[in-house]
């Protein structure tokens, strides 16, 4: 210790204060990198060694000896222009404490205001330092002096400031990172016309890139609804060619969901003449609040039923000339089981879970529909308004955990909750959604939809605050749907949901938990790993070169794309305080 400590006190001056400055950057970035329980642990221990290192230094290192005591403050000064290396011996009493000051000021809790830990670090600091210097004073170990004190109460104050640079360093990644989070002018475009379609009203149709919003438009499921709102405007006389084209992909969605509806419509009247249960969930509800309900396009129609039933719905299923994939003898533990019929457009999903309950980041959202009252909506078994809107929520803030949403997420969010508006407990909805750290997540869909979509509705408190939703809004636009636009953005959901579940334990994610994730995390794509859990490493194979082949094939997909995103997508699980 002696060693080390004259090792560092013939360093120069600017030296000393060079390594006090990458310190305190260093301290001042890392908060955001590593996980909050992780960070204030090693700090704390930090803490703890540097203070048994001050102990031994100033005190259990020392002989009994002479003894003398100088309170004049300033004194040292006045002694240096004497006596110059007296200014070497003050820098290093600050130097001694410095290390103490930046680690205690980040063992403190980080809910308290970081000037109240600045002030709680400098005191720990400048009573610990009048103890040595009384203990030395008392036991004969040496010089007691008020400058010293003065000394190491500036170190541990200068430690402690870290916590200051530390929002400096976080506002200007948020200024780089917001940057790329900005919404485009095509994007602004798009939400012009959508905002148009779903809530009426004008839109400034000026240079709008049409081209570009049509194609957002598919990749959101929006087609036929901004088709709808533009289809008589003078746009279509000057691009006559693209309109007549979109009309044709406009006609063919909205005749398939026209037949899905039917379909839908006609097996669950004979699910309901069966004495079955089954409940509604999502789109064939949520389409009945649209200005034209088959213009809302969906890729599948989902079923929720009690696991009394789930036997007997399979069993009308299979009557009705559906069929499914999921092997017999894993119908019994399935959360979910797909349906789809030969020439025809219906795809179903039955659900015994609503949310994977092998997930454990996402099991524990079952339990708020464990105990449901179905209503009756439009001749629809459904659950209660509110539990259905908690339901839209949560099951977008799963995929958006995942890998993305899309707008048309929010259209329903905001739809539902505009319709259903009287019939939802505002306070217990917010309640719900934050013991799940959803409620920033919630509280920006709506947002979404009110401010950008014109689904207008009071928010009463405590939903009512400001909130930055485009970042949440490029990144969905981005994304597509849900988040699956491309094989980068597929790729970097592995990186985001274990950042997210890592958090929530209190653990930094890393890289090998990304190359090698969690058996449950494969389980929806490799299935033999339910009933053969030992072959986990040969999923990890299987993935990899899976990954490897979509590389080839050019696609957009590469190992560098996919971390940048992620780590963009985690900054904004962190902004909607999804994660720490």
């Amino acid at each position: 210790m002696i060693n080390m400590l004259h090792y560092i006190y013939i360093r120069s001056f600017i030296g000393i204060i060079t390594f006090m400055a990458l310190a305190l950057a260093t301290w001042g970035a890392l908060p955001a990198r590593v996980a909050s329980r992780r960070w204030r642990r090693g700090n704390l221990i930090l803490a703890a060694l540097m203070t048994a290192a001050i102990l031994y230094a100033t005190l259990f290192s020392r002989a009994e000896g002479s003894t003398g005591l100088i309170l004049t403050p300033f004194a040292s000064l006045t002694a240096a222009r004497i006596q110059p290396e007296i200014y070497r011996e003050m820098l290093m009493n600050v130097f001694l404490f410095f290390p103490l000051g930046l680690t205690l000021s980040n063992a403190l809790p980080r809910k308290w205001h970081r000037w109240g830990r600045i002030i709680l670090t400098t005191l720990v600091g400048c009573a610990l330092s009048a103890g040595i210097e009384y203990a030395q004073y008392r036991y004969a170990l040496g010089l007691a002096e008020t400058d010293d004190v003065i000394c190491n109460t500036l170190g541990a104050f200068l430690g402690s400031t870290s916590l200051l640079i530390a929002p400096a360093i976080e506002k200007y990644r948020e200024r780089v990172w917001h940057t790329n989070m900005t919404l485009t002018a095509t994007e602004r475009q798009f939400l012009h016309i959508a905002k148009a379609a779903v809530s009426g009203g004008e839109f400034p149709a000026e240079s709008v890139d049409w081209p570009a919003v049509f194609a957002l438009a598919g990749q959101q499921k929006l087609l036929p609804i901004v088709f709808e709102a533009v289809r008589k405007m003078p746009a279509a006389e000057e691009n006559v060619a693209l309109f007549a084209v979109t009309k044709q992909q406009v006609i063919g969605q909205v005749l398939n969901q026209t037949v899905r509806s039917a379909e839908f419509a006609d097996l669950y009247r004979k699910l309901r003449a069966a004495g079955l249960h089954p409940i509604v969930v999502k789109g064939q509800l949520c389409s009945r609040l649209y200005p034209l309900k088959d213009h809302r396009i969906s890729a599948d129609d989902d079923l929720y039923t009690p696991d009394a039933e789930f036997m007997a719905c399979h069993e009308q299923f299979l009557t009705n000339g559906l069929r499914t994939g999921t092997p017999a003898d894993e119908l019994a533990s399935a959360d979910e089981v797909p349906y789809t019929k030969d020439g025809s457009p219906l795809y179903i999903e039955l659900h015994r879970h609503l949310f994977d309950s092998a997930e454990d980041s996402h099991d524990e959202l079952n339990h708020f529909f464990a105990d449901l009252n179905p209503v009756e909506i439009d001749g629809l078994l459904a659950m209660p308004p509110h539990e259905h809107l908690l339901y839209l929520l949560l099951h977008a803030y799963k995929h958006f955990v995942r890998s993305g949403i899309g707008a048309r997420q929010f259209c329903d969010i905001g739809l539902w909750a505009r319709a259903y508006h009287a019939e939802i407990d505002w306070q217990r909805l917010h309640d719900q959604c934050e013991s799940v750290h959803a409620a920033t997540f919630a509280a920006a869909a709506f947002h979404i939809a009110g401010d950008y979509l014109g689904i207008e509705f009071d928010l009463p408190a405590p939903w009512d605050g400001s909130i930055d939703v485009e970042p949440l809004l490029h990144d969905s636009l981005c994304g597509g749907v849900y988040g699956t636009n491309d094989l980068t953005r597929l790729h970097s959901s592995t990186v985001t949901l274990n950042a997210v579940k890592s958090s929530r334990k209190g653990r930094k994610s890393t890289v090998l938990r990304t190359i090698f994730p969690e058996k449950t995390y494969l389980e929806s794509r490799y299935p033999y790993l339910k009933k053969r859990p030992y072959l986990l490493p040969v999923a990890w194979v299987q993935r990899l070169v899976h990954y490897a082949g979509e590389k080839k094939t050019g696609a957009d997909s590469s190992a560098s794309g996919s971390i940048k995103l992620a780590r963009e997508r985690i900054e904004l699980m962190k902004r909607y305080d999804i994660m720490d």
